[in-house]
């Protein structure tokens, strides 16, 4: 199951006008949708500005607002009144305070060969950083799926609704980077010695890998028990 995070949705609601006068009480019922919805004033992370810095690969470091994109792999920066753009390959990190999530996240541009393509520098956000780290990138689906409930999604229309997913992947310590399969039985040999610890550990938390909380969680505390034997 992929982790997702959904964004809020359309509510509905009547207004009911009552006009009255000495005489005579007109009631007059008026049906409106109602867009009590964020998502015409909530946006999505990447359509966000952030407050924040880069650090070129010409190791100058540049600070303004950030807007990125995963998928395409760029940033734009605003500073004086100007927009500039940059690749992945033009940076070597960046790091911003988000506006949706309310935290800061630090993002690198690490080479990786994707989608079978020649490996290039691509954009990661670091989550955990030790023995083994723990990496994501992000990116919006579009689902034609009419479930409500969920109070974080943002409807496109009727019977459609974009979604924000991440992939996961872990740096090892010999500068391999793994793509997660967000199963279990893809993680634990990646635990080696600590493997059985891991697993209790998991199991008397009820630590889920396919949510980016626990899994943050799960690595956090095998980086500890590495670094404290």
């Amino acid at each position: 199951m992929k982790t997702t995070l959904e964004l809020s949705e359309i509510r509905w609601a009547t207004v009911y006008l009552k006009i009255a006068n000495v005489k005579k009480i007109f009631i007059l019922t008026i049906s409106l949708f109602v867009y009590s919805f964020l998502g015409f004033a909530q946006k999505l992370p990447q359509e966000l500005w952030h407050p924040g810095y880069i650090v070129l690969d010409s190791e100058d470091t540049l600070r303004g607002n950030i807007q990125y994109d995963f998928e395409s792999n760029l940033v734009q920066m605003t500073a004086d009144d100007r927009v500039k753009t940059f690749t992945s390959q033009n940076i070597l990190f960046f790091s911003f305070h988000c506006q949706f999530f309310k935290r800061v996240r630090s993002v690198y541009s690490i080479p990786y060969n994707l989608k079978g393509s020649v490996k290039a520098p691509i954009f990661f956000e670091i989550l955990e950083e030790g023995k083994i780290t723990l990496m994501a990138r992000e990116y919006v689906i579009v689902e034609n799926n009419n479930r409500f409930g969920n109070p974080m999604y943002r409807t496109r229309g009727f019977g459609s609704r974009e979604i924000l997913t991440y992939d996961y992947f872990l740096l090892t310590d010999d500068g391999k980077i793994h793509m997660f399969s967000e199963k279990r039985k893809d993680l634990y040999p990646f635990f080696g010695r600590f493997e059985n610890e891991m697993v209790e550990y998991m199991k008397e938390k009820k630590l889920k890998v396919d949510k980016q909380g626990d899994l943050v969680i799960i690595m956090n505390y095998y980086n500890g028990l590495v670094s404290s034997r």
